[in-house]
This record gives structure tokens, C-alpha cells and sequence, in this order.
């Protein structure tokens, strides 16, 4: 794991080091996801997310055989009760 410091600049501009813009081939006018995890600690992807396109995927999976977030959540919550009763 490399740890590389920034400095932010003015209007929060901040610039990546060559060497990491390089090893991951960042071009000026790319798009950068971060993701803002907790605590102050923010993870920068050098690509877009798709993690919208990958929730709309299974839901129209989950549309399509009949299965609905209300469905699922009914039988976790079956299956955690049988847990439960099984485990105390």
C-alpha cells in the first residue's frame, strides 16, 4: 500500500502526485468517485461508480422473477428468527 500527501489548494483543488496519476493512467478531465467511509477516511476509485447501474441490474432481476425488497426482507427475517431460535 503506497500513502501519498496532498495539500489542498484554494477552492479545494488538490493535485495527484505524477506517480500515482501514472500507475493508474488519471488524465486531466477524468471522473473520480470518492467514498466517504467514516471517521474522516475518504477512498478516491480512478473510475466512475457502478454501483447505481449494479443496484438497478438486480432489481430488475429481482422485478423479473417476481422477487421484491419486501419479499427478501420477510425471509431474512425468517431465517434470522430460526437462527435465533436454534442459537440463544
Amino acid at each position: 500500500m503506497n500513502v501519498f500527501l496532498v495539500r489542498m489548494g484554494r477552492r479545494g483543488v488538490i493535485t495527484l502526485p505524477k506517480q500515482l496519476r501514472d500507475r493508474n493512467s488519471i488524465k486531466e478531465g477524468d471522473t473520480l468517485t470518492l467514498i466517504e467511509l467514516s471517521d474522516g477516511v475518504i477512498v478516491m476509485c480512478p473510475r466512475q461508480s457502478r454501483i447505481n447501474q449494479i443496484a438497478d441490474k438486480l432489481a430488475s432481476g429481482w422485478q423479473e422473477s417476481g422477487e421484491s425488497l419486501e419479499s427478501m426482507l420477510t425471509t431474512l427475517r425468517a431465517v434470522r428468527a430460526k437462527f435465533d431460535d436454534k442459537y440463544p
